[in-house]
């Protein structure tokens, strides 16, 4: 077993590439016409070396044979996503195999390629293998159709100059889609200068987009650069755009129209070439119906809208979410934790997610922290545990015990001879708990959400009712 080393004297290189293949006339030829691209290339001729060299060293991409003596390009694979599970993988083989390819692609694999192929569809493939890994890294992952159309968006929008307004509801990775506008753009090396609108009052919004001289207000000490000049020739990303006052919004449009601008308390003009990305999870359209939004403003900041779909819109995406997360707060915590249990995936996949992809970010971080076996269980997720979310069911779908209780006339009629009305509230609370697991198919996790429940009420509710 042994390894070659070979790397590029260029510092303009995309990205770093491991190349694993037993044949050395197939090594060498890929590290050549790779290094001729300005990739960094390191090189091992078989699976063990090439685990070896992942483990002390970040690399972006994986190309790997499928057919090797000691592992095959699939565990290969499996062993570089345990590590990093950003890394990006392309299979190439000699043996055609559905079975390999089906693993492969469902362990993350971006292509899978037949030998003998043709060098400019490889090129072309790591090409779009590098756009899949920068996308991962702002934590946009998914294959669902949802997803794919947005990464294509991305990357259509990203080479203009034009404005960009990204809506969608809190929590769905809105700065994280801005951000990799920006890092696909051709002002990717300037500032990409964030800024949430609704985070200050007036006065001090000004300040903070525009700058100030001294003596501009009270405490106005020295001159201030705001963070339009901050953003010089990169992207400034105003969030919560929705938010902004009119008489803000008076102003950001006159920005917009001529891309010039006056520090508060400043007579000079100044010229401004940065690129605007606002967001909001309003719907601005009805804002500027009841007067809460200028129409003018509206049509600058509307000139390509991306949608970004909630979590519960693309759930195929979320078990590929949370083994992403999974991997990254490994590497943070120094974990090393195999993935999701089958009860953990099944309680990820039935929930709602009413805090989308940013909720799903705490839920894995806090399972990973606390979780003591290899893998995270069900257990672990505490979904019905989280504060500022209302997990009750709607009346409406509530079990028929206690529709009586919803009727707009009222509750059922009193029996002659009364109730005792504890003995009563519990019978229908054990019937809740066991209707809720049954719903939930036996997942405790899920039947406490279901119920509104932490699921360490829940756990001593069924023991007080002998349900298990």
């Amino acid at each position: 077993m042994s390894t070659d080393m070979t790397t590029t004297e260029s510092n303009t290189a995309t990205g770093s590439i491991l190349v694993v293949d037993d044949e050395r006339s197939m090594r060498e030829m890929l590290s050549i016409m790779l290094r001729k691209e300005g990739h960094d290339v390191v090189v091992a001729d078989c699976g063990k070396a090439a685990v070896e060299i992942l483990r002390r060293r970040p690399v972006d991409l994986l190309i790997s044979d499928i057919k090797m003596p000691d592992m095959s390009g699939v565990d290969v694979l499996r062993a570089a996503k345990q590590i990093d599970d950003a890394i990006v993988g392309i299979m190439i083989t000699a043996f055609k195999s559905t079975e390999s390819a089906v693993e492969a692609l469902r362990l993350g694999a971006h292509d899978y390629l037949d030998k003998p192929f043709d060098i400019d569809k490889l090129k072309t493939v790591v090409g779009s293998a590098f756009e899949q890994r920068r996308l991962r890294e702002y934590n946009i992952v998914g294959e669902s159709p949802q997803m794919e159309r947005m990464k294509e968006r991305i990357k259509r929008v990203a080479p203009t100059n034009s404005t960009v307004l990204i809506t969608g509801e809190s929590g769905t990775g809105k700065e994280l889609v801005a951000r990799a506008i920006h890092s696909h753009s051709k002002r990717a090396a300037r500032p990409f200068v964030p800024l949430n609108c609704g985070a200050l009052p007036e006065t001090l919004l000004e300040s903070e987009l525009f700058g100030h001289e001294k003596g501009a207000f009270t405490s106005a000490d020295t001159t201030k650069k705001g963070l339009v000049e901050a953003a010089e020739r990169g992207t400034i990303f105003l969030d919560e755009i929705g938010e902004m006052s009119l008489m803000m919004q008076v102003k950001l449009l006159r920005f917009l129209q001529e891309r010039r601008f006056r520090r508060v308390g400043g007579t000079v003009e100044q010229d401004a070439d940065v690129r605007v990305i606002a967001a909001t999870n309003q719907e601005l359209a009805k804002m500027v119906e009841t007067g809460d939004f200028r129409r003018d403003l509206f049509y600058r900041v509307n000139v390509i809208k991306l949608d970004v779909p909630p979590l519960r819109e693309r759930k195929s995406d979320i078990l590929a979410l949370a083994q992403h997360f999974v991997a990254k707060f490994n590497r943070q915590m120094g974990k090393a934790l195999r993935g999701l249990s089958t009860s953990a995936e099944r309680a990820l996949e039935t929930y709602a997610w009413p805090g989308n992809v940013r909720e799903l970010e705490n839920v894995i971080e806090r399972a990973v922290a606390l979780e003591d076996t290899d893998t995270v269980q069900a257990e672990s997720l505490d979904l019905g545990d989280i504060p500022g979310q209302d997990r009750r069911p709607a009346p409406h779908s509530l079990p028929g015990a206690s529709a009586a209780a919803h009727r707009p006339d009222g509750p059922e009629q009193l029996p002659e001879s009364g109730f005792v009305l504890e003995d009563h509230v519990q019978g229908i609370e054990r019937e809740y708990l066991a209707h809720a697991l049954q719903q939930a198919g036996g997942v405790k996790v899920r039947a406490a959400g279901l119920l509104g429940m932490s699921f360490r009420s829940f756990r001593y509710y069924l023991k007080k009712y002998h349900l298990g």
